[in-house]
């Protein structure tokens, strides 16, 4: 066979198109993840006596092997990790322990002990071999799929230099495009698999937990997780964009964690709030579909499988979980410096001190909170005055407002919303098999024979709602109306009314501009820009007209502070451009949006005002009504 510079030239480029394929499925495979410890503070036995004594005692009681380093971070978790790559499915690797100091701050060392023996289940675990194939399988496919850049990259480079290498290069990308678009088939059903074994390995450890310290320490610790972690949250975003930071997170953290629990009602023990169920009055739904998607276990379920074992508590200390460390408070103050200062920052300016965090959360708390007359009927509802018959009839002001008026509120959101998942599930836009109700199991096919019941249910609720509401209002009228205050209800009602009916025209005025406001992110002719402009400008003059007139009006003019007024003042009296000599002009386009946002803030802050302003004189009349004010 005869050898000519076009065949030659083929061999070259079908060596080529293997080449880059080959160098596609094997460049991932040995790609590995380093987990990032830049967060991390390690500790040793040295420093940390009490804790490590603890931590051989479990290793010794789990028969497994201690950690190869361990490690604090900030937050309320955790956790075992180790760096993984291709070796790792078959060398042994060390795993590390991960300690949060949110989570010491939330516990006993009870409760402590129990959760790090949670961990060291995982550390015992021969599923977690398996786990780690599937894990670095499902690894390997993801940067197949979705990280190839530098390889998208090489082939470019290489394309380049030479016509041949070009095709071949484009050939090997539809061959990569096809290896791809199986891959894409195999990750999702890997990938569930992977979820659902993860999630056996946590009632597994759980189980090995249980053994070590008990059922009651793990399932109290899972239950009061939730608590802690909006704890941490709440504090951290007291300082998001602050000048001022803490001087010390974790007091802060403890203190709101005990005004939480205070706030809901909770018991406490140990110093702790006692979780009773992750399930509250406010959450009313029976609807339950299992996440396929999740890493873990729900809690309820976790709790359900640790109280089952009914494993008797062992040794139980009832002290708080930082007790186990040394210089515990430098620690606190070191992450509370990594957390919210800049290194080499004064720790000296600036700093807020617990007295002056916990003043500002309980001035913030009764600023914003209703009286406790309500019991939560109106948190997530507003005041309602319907017309009544005429008729008088006897009420028990205990009952306008008890558990069964407060629950039939939670009932009705949760009814809404059951139903309108149930209905993407019937429609097919909720890709869900099958689901609970109320304890029974139903196919996505039998989703809207539940549907005519719920409506009818959620018919009852509301027609339920309305009487009470009925009542209410009859309740308030006669006793405003003993007490000479008829005046001052009818002034605040129609305040709220007015108000409610004001924003509503403001909230269309902002949606349409919203609506015709989109084009600013899209790519678009200068004759549709300058188009649309005019078209925006029309709904402009009528926010504009809008401000002027709120600016002046004593209902919103008290809530507009300076700065907000400068906003607005700025904004009604600019007229410069959007967009001239083919560009946008940035400073006035931002001005806009930022108006458009400070109009929904206000329209939220002006209700709420008179809300309040309302439940509070409201409050003052059940408190000081008189028997005779009821009629009969």
């Amino acid at each position: 066979m005869k050898f000519t510079g076009i065949t030659f030239g083929l061999a070259i480029g079908l060596f080529c198109v293997g080449f880059f394929v080959l160098f596609f499925l094997i460049k991932f495979i040995f790609k590995r993840h380093v987990v990032d410890r830049s967060g991390l503070t390690e500790i040793s036995e040295k420093d940390q006596p009490e804790l490590f004594a603890m931590l051989h005692e479990i290793v010794k009681e789990s028969q497994t092997d201690f950690p190869k380093k361990v490690y604090l971070s900030p937050e309320v978790n955790a956790a075992v990790f180790y760096d993984s790559g291709f070796w790792s499915m078959f060398l042994p690797i060390r795993k590390n322990l991960q300690i949060g100091m949110g989570l010491v701050n939330s516990l006993t060392v009870s409760e402590f002990k129990a959760v790090i023996a949670h961990e060291f289940g995982h550390f015992s675990q021969r599923s977690m071999k398996v786990g780690s194939y599937v894990y670095n399988v499902n690894y390997i496919i993801y940067n197949m799929l979705y990280d190839n850049g530098s390889f998208d990259n090489m082939l470019e480079r290489w394309g380049s230099s030479n016509a041949y290498i070009s095709i071949a290069s484009s050939l090997a990308r539809w061959v990569v495009k096809g290896i791809q678009w199986v891959l894409r088939k195999a990750y999702n059903i890997v990938n569930l698999n992977y979820l659902a074994l993860s999630r056996e390995m946590e009632f597994h450890a759980d189980e090995v937990a249980a053994h070590l310290a008990g059922s009651e320490p793990l399932a109290t610790a899972l239950k009061r997780f939730e608590l802690a972690d909006y704890a941490y949250y709440f504090v951290s975003s007291r300082y998001y964009q602050n000048a001022r930071g803490p001087r010390n997170f974790y007091s802060q953290h403890a203190f709101v964690l005990t005004f939480l629990g205070e706030k809901d009602g909770l018991t406490f023990l140990n110093g702790l709030p006692v979780v009773v169920s992750t399930q509250n009055r406010y959450n009313k739904s029976k609807l339950v579909i299992t996440d396929q998607w999740a890493s873990h276990p729900s809690v309820d379920d976790r709790v359900e499988r640790l109280m089952a074992l009914d494993q008797q508590m062992r040794n139980e200390d009832s002290r708080r979980a930082y007790e186990l460390f040394r210089e515990i408070e430098n620690i606190q103050q070191r992450f509370t410096s990594e957390l919210f200062f800049a290194p080499g920052s004064s720790l000296e300016e600036g700093l807020q001190t617990d007295q002056e965090f916990q003043e500002t959360i309980l001035k913030t708390y009764r600023e914003g909170a209703f009286s406790e007359v309500f019991n939560g009927y109106y948190d997530n509802k507003n005041p309602v005055f319907p017309e009544i018959d005429g008729k008088t009839t006897v009420i028990d002001q205990t009952q306008l407002f008890n558990e069964e008026a407060v629950d039939r509120i939670y009932l009705e959101i949760a009814l809404e919303s059951d139903i309108q998942t149930i209905i993407a599930i019937n429609e097919g836009r909720s890709q869900v098999k099958s689901f609970d109700y109320a304890g029974s199991k139903y196919t996505a096919d039998e989703a809207a024979f539940l549907l005519p019941g719920l409506r009818n249910e959620l018919d009852f609720v509301r027609e339920s709602i309305a009487k009470n509401d009925a009542n209410i209002y009859q309740f308030f009228t006669q006793t405003a109306l003993y007490q000479q205050k008829e005046r001052q209800l009818q002034t605040l009602t129609a305040n709220m009314e007015k108000v409610e009916e004001t924003n509503a025209g403001l909230y269309r005025i902002i949606e349409e501009m919203r609506e015709q406001t989109h084009f600013f992110s899209t790519t678009i002719t200068f004759d549709q820009i300058e188009f649309n402009i005019s078209d925006l400008s029309e709904t402009e003059a009528k926010l504009k007209q809008q401000l002027i007139e709120l600016k002046v009006n004593p209902l919103y003019s008290e809530i507009i502070t300076v700065e907000v007024g400068e906003i607005l003042d700025k904004y009604i009296q600019n007229s410069t451009a959007y967009f001239a000599d083919k560009s946008y002009n940035e400073d006035a386009i931002e001005l806009m949006f930022q108006t458009v946002n400070q109009c929904n803030l206000l329209t939220y802050q002006t209700y709420f005002a008179h809300k309040k302003l309302l439940l509070d004189f409201m409050a003052e009349l059940y408190n000081t009504h008189h028997p005779a004010n009821i009629a009969s």
